[in-house]
């Protein structure tokens, strides 16, 4: 007859939020009554539960088998801690666990309500097995804390002290294959749960996927499921030096799991694809993979060097794919901002190349996972180490295909408005006659209105499908009530004719600014909204500054350098939010540089750089962004650029720059200085809006020098021909 394996009580710990996928695991492993408290589970089961779990548990932390239970008499505030840990472990005789030959290290968790010197703490209770050692068979094991043969975790508790030995060995997350590490790398655990709480295995993927690699942690992670290789299979754990290690049990547990690798690598596997922009972390996946002894199914995996912005053509359709990956959310952008958008450019990918598919990502803020584009998403909250981690869940919603609003507006009906009948005409009326030419060109954003009429003394810009409506301040002589009346039946008449409503309409007051106040915020609304320009998506904020972050009348002069710009060295000075160098960039610029003595504005530059897919890394050569005074950066370079675009304000005192800046007076020395920084046959594009601007007859002289200013006002700056001046510079030929 053979007797009933022998019950003893486990506890299997985890990441915080684990508990539930965990439980669902070892149930299928069969283990059952599982009690969960957090951060752990307990159940009672053999030892055969114990080593499955050991063997087969992608998200455990450890497996604990409690030996030792040290119950106190009394508890008060003024308890030594670290000395009951010492009565308590040399109350009991070790030598029944392990042999004094044998090499231990002590583990020690204190519950949150415990306050106690962890190390010395542990260390009293090492010498508490130690001396209990000596007096049971007179010697006494070794210490090793890097590779012990025994590792005894202490939980320290308010009522008893727990001494349990770790089957484990080291945590269960160290799989043994992660030789080559980037930066803030997930668990393994932790990339293991996001992949069962996607149903890898049940989805049956044709395609996997992870867009931001880094050590491939993701990739490997879904091999070893899908070839339902044990986690535990090449590694060591803690139980080979203890005196009731059953050898003949774990090894038939291992010769079933290695059987049932072998099997699975039979069947099909999906095409795997890694992408990085770091070279490094391609370099470091790929080892990993062989590390993890995948060397063979590197067929499988296509791993390159690429950034958002270069993804391949993926044919999906008709296939299944799982997209998971775990952002830079923190280590390369470095605040919430850029990180938003980040995901807000990583969104706009997924519904573009995988629509309907399912992903999961990771977020570091619940706010960039609020930015995904999934259809009945799913949040799960983790502890990644010390840091909370967000992963989103769900199906990719299908991108919507936006066309230019003037593509879709129609005249509207709309009773007249009395006082303001000429400014609903003009409205309008201009507005039909750019339609044609919005739909055309693929205008989004653009001036509908420019003071046309004496009248009514404000701008209006349509961004996207908002509008920007900037009263220019009435002079000193028009009675204030008066200005008012006029305004407000200004905005009813933009309201009637454009069919906008009033959350779609900003406003801003614009007279004339001095000194600080031209720099100063108008509101802390923080209203901000992606619009499209060419190739470019671009972050204006409509509510917090007079400038929006896009200067309307520079369009067409970005979209010529976006145009050119490929395969080149371009440099933008004065870059405010850089979008002319993000237009260079998406047209295939070899580097972009980008010089501004505002670090908001340099942020801001980040940010719709990652919008659109390119990296910001400050050890990227490629786009590079430096806070500093043009004339300053000019002087101490040599860098030479093939392309240059110069918009100096008309006038600046920053205090960050001694002196000021003064566009007519100075514009002789920043272009010679800048003349220096151009290859002989590259081409400066130069412009401002001084009304009053005079190109300084030594420039002309000096260099080869074309007026465009014609060739780089759009249809609806027409009518304003003075909105800027811009001239195209070239080196006269040697």
């Amino acid at each position: 007859m053979t007797s009933k394996p022998r019950l003893s009580t486990y506890w299997v710990t985890c990441a915080d939020g684990l508990e539930s996928l965990l439980c669902e695991e070892i149930e299928s492993l069969g283990v059952q009554n599982v009690e969960r408290f957090p951060g752990r589970l307990v159940f009672k089961g053999t030892l055969e539960n114990a080593y499955r779990i050991c063997m087969w548990s992608r998200l455990a932390s450890r497996v604990l088998l409690p030996i030792h239970t040290y119950e106190l008499e009394h508890t008060h505030d003024a308890r030594d801690v670290a000395e009951e840990l010492y009565e308590g472990a040399i109350s009991f005789d070790w030598s029944l666990v392990f042999a004094p030959q044998s090499t231990f290290a002590i583990r020690l968790h204190a519950e949150r309500e415990i306050k106690v010197n962890t190390q010395f703490a542990t260390l009293r209770a090492k010498d508490g097995v130690v001396d209990s050692f000596m007096e049971a068979v007179g010697r006494r094991p070794s210490i090793d804390t890097k590779q012990p043969e025994i590792t005894l975790y202490v939980l320290a508790g308010k009522t008893e002290h727990t001494y349990c030995l770790d089957l484990s060995g080291d945590s269960l997350h160290k799989r043994g294959y992660r030789r080559f590490m980037t930066d803030a790398p997930i668990k393994e655990n932790l990339a293991a749960a996001i992949l069962q709480k996607a149903k890898l295995k049940q989805y049956n993927p044709d395609i996997v996927f992870d867009p931001m690699c880094g050590s491939g942690t993701f990739i490997i992670e879904s091999l070893l499921i899908l070839t339902d290789r044990a986690p535990g299979l090449v590694r060591r754990f803690g139980f080979n030096g203890w005196n009731g290690h059953d050898h003949e049990l774990w090894m038939s547990i291992k010769a079933e799991a290695a059987e049932r690798h072998q099997e699975a690598l039979t069947q099909p596997l999906p095409q795997f694809y890694a992408f990085d922009a770091d070279w490094e972390a391609v370099k470091a996946t790929k080892q990993n993979i062989i590390a993890a002894g995948f060397e063979a199914l590197l067929d499988h995996i296509q791993i390159e060097e690429r950034t958002l912005a270069d993804w391949p053509e993926f044919n999906a359709e008709g296939k299944k794919a799982l997209i998971v990956t775990n952002p830079p959310y923190g280590e390369r952008l470095g605040d919430k901002a850029s990180n938003k958008a980040l995901y807000l450019g990583l969104s706009a990918l997924l519904q573009k190349n995988f629509p309907k598919q399912y992903a999961a990502v990771i977020a570091s803020q619940i706010e960039q996972a609020d930015v995904l584009a999934f259809n009945e998403p799913q949040t799960l909250r983790l502890m990644n180490g010390k840091l909370p981690i967000y992963i989103r869940f769900g199906e990719i919603k299908p991108a919507t295909v936006t066309q230019p609003f003037l593509a879709t507006w129609q005249p509207q009906q709309f009773d007249p408005i009395e006082g303001a009948e000429d400014f609903a005409n003009r409205l309008q009326k201009n507005m039909q006659g750019f339609k044609k030419w919005a739909v055309k060109d693929n205008i989004y954003c653009l001036r509908l209105y420019d003071a046309d009429l004496p009248d009514f003394n404000v701008a209006v810009d349509l961004y996207g499908d908002r509008l920007h409506v900037q009263e220019y301040a009435p002079p000193k002589k028009i009675d204030p009530e008066k200005a008012k009346k006029r305004f407000n039946l200004a905005l009813a008449a933009i309201r009637a004719v454009t069919g906008l409503g009033r959350d779609a309409i900003f406003i801003k007051t614009r007279a004339r600014q001095e000194g600080k106040t031209q720099y100063m915020k108008q509101s802390t609304a923080s209203k901000r909204f992606i619009v499209q320009e060419g190739q470019a998506k671009i972050l204006v904020n409509l509510t917090d500054y007079l400038d929006t972050g896009l200067f309307l009348d520079h369009r067409q002069i970005r979209l010529r350098i976006a145009k050119e710009a490929k395969g080149k060295h371009f440099l933008n000075l004065y870059s405010y939010t850089s979008t002319a160098s993000l237009h260079a960039a998406l047209g295939g610029a070899a580097s972009t540089t980008s010089v501004d003595l505002s670090n908001t504005y340099l942020n801001w530059s980040k940010e719709n750089f990652v919008l659109n897919g390119l990296t910001v890394d400050h050890a990227d050569e490629q786009h590079q962004f430096f806070a500093s005074d043009c004339f300053e950066w000019l002087k101490e370079g040599h860098e030479q650029y093939d392309l240059i675009f110069i918009d100096p304000p008309t006038f600046s005192n920053s205090k960050k720059f001694y002196g000021t800046f003064d566009v007519q007076r100075d514009h002789v020395s920043l272009l010679k200085r800048a003349m220096n920084r151009l290859t002989t046959d590259g081409t400066l594009y130069f412009s401002n809006n001084y009304r009053g601007f005079e190109m300084d007859e030594e420039i002309e002289a000096t260099f080869d020098v074309q007026e465009i200013s014609n060739e780089t006002v759009g249809p609806d700056f027409k009518r304003n021909q003075k909105i800027h001046r811009a001239w195209k510079i070239t080196h006269f030929p040697v």
